[in-house]
């Protein structure tokens, strides 16, 4: 066991109630993590702002920045300590993220200043006359200078596309409004899979947190907090499950976050680990079919043994996802979950008292089957 220095900052005194990490639809393969709904296009789980108002939303959820390829290397064997925890997960955007269009009211009416533009849910605002975006208020500030003529930059994925608008001042705030509601991080719940202990290094989830099939949704920061998780929706053919939870900022973060990439989420754990059991880490070498477990959290914060069967192992030279298939066999983990559901990402997959991997994804069409990551590319980040 190895305690760590504290070092805890105070961000929010808030509840967020939110949903889980990841369902990234991959054909009939969805990430298991509970920050957004299998069906695609539903609403984040999120902070949303519009334009001049922030209210607290509860939903379901759902990326990152692209992450430089990195030669392969071996990954020498040392002892990590182990995760299985529920994380609460809150990324700040680099920009504003575009979660629907709406009116103005103003004095001739209702009007929408964005009516006719190609903007859709998932799109990031983030520059208004060349000047980077991060709250409507900094938005009502632009357009007061430019008497609500607005060029907006745009990002779809890796597309950044330009438009032109005239904004319309709201006769409510006497402030110039583009009619768009927008949100400014992402939260939503994951599980822990590793801290190292000899650098506090942490890593979560072992996918992306995306708005888009795997497209990476920058981000500037973020903050990881301890989750409770209430139940279950199980999962089934068609429809992924997910866990019910919740977490507060109020005793400040655990970790902070650094990267957000095709691997997981990376960064610095700061909270006390005292409770953190000690594992070694497999090379991937050492992974093969056969039995094996998962240790995950379904029902309050203490993470369990759950049986599974690794049923096929990818022979991967250089960093890649989808490392592993999986299927759980555990009956008191069917009984509850019908399988691998959301916010099971990142839960550690041991196999001869090793940490080999990461859960990832959950097939729709099987529940009881998905996908795992080495972890030997979760040490690399």
């Amino acid at each position: 066991m190895k305690r760590f220095l504290c070092v805890m900052m105070l961000l929010f005194v808030a509840v967020a109630a939110v949903g889980y990490f990841g369902l990234q639809p991959e054909g009939e393969v969805w990430a298991a993590t509970a920050l957004c709904d299998s069906d695609p296009g539903e609403a984040p789980c999120v902070t949303r702002d519009y334009d001049d108002a922030t209210c607290e939303t509860t939903g379901k959820l759902f990326g990152i920045f692209e992450l430089e390829r990195k030669e392969a290397r071996p990954v020498v064997e040392h002892s990590v300590l182990l995760g299985g925890t529920p994380l609460g997960i809150s990324l700040k955007l680099d920009g504003l993220m575009i979660t629907a269009k709406s009116g103005v009211v103003t004095e001739d009416g209702t009007a929408s200043p964005m009516d006719n533009v190609d903007v859709t849910f998932g799109d990031v605002l983030t520059t208004v006359n060349g000047v980077k975006v991060d709250s409507a208020d900094s938005i009502s500030e632009i357009l007061e200078m430019s008497d609500g003529e607005a060029t907006l930059e745009i990002a779809r994925g890796a597309q950044i596309r330009t438009f032109r608008v005239q904004a319309v001042r709201d006769t409510l705030t006497s402030k110039y409004k583009l009619g768009l509601m927008l949100q400014e991080k992402i939260d939503g719940i994951g599980t822990l899979t590793f801290v190292d202990p000899a650098t506090a290094r942490f890593g979560c989830l072992g996918h992306p947190i995306a708005v888009y099939e795997n497209v990476p949704v920058d981000c500037v920061y973020g903050t990881a907090y301890p989750a409770y998780i209430t139940g279950a929706v199980k999962g089934k053919i068609g429809k992924a499950g997910q866990l019910e939870g919740s977490f507060t900022r109020a005793d400040g973060p655990v970790a902070v976050i650094d990267t957000n990439n095709k691997f997981g989420n990376f960064g610095y754990y700061t909270g006390d680990a005292d409770g953190l059991t000690e594992i070694a880490a497999a090379s991937r070498e050492e992974v093969s079919p056969g039995k094996a477990q998962i240790y995950s959290t379904v029902i309050g914060n203490e993470p369990e043994l759950y049986d599974i069967e690794i049923i096929k192992v990818e022979r991967q030279d250089s960093p890649d996802d989808k490392s592993m298939v999986i299927r759980v066999t555990d009956k008191d983990l069917l009984a509850q979950t019908g399988g691998i559901v959301q916010g099971m990402s990142g839960s550690p997959i041991i196999q001869d008292g090793k940490l080999v991997g990461a859960v990832t994804h959950v097939f729709t069409s099987d529940p009881t089957k998905g996908f795992g990551i080495f972890i030997d590319w979760m040490l690399m980040q």
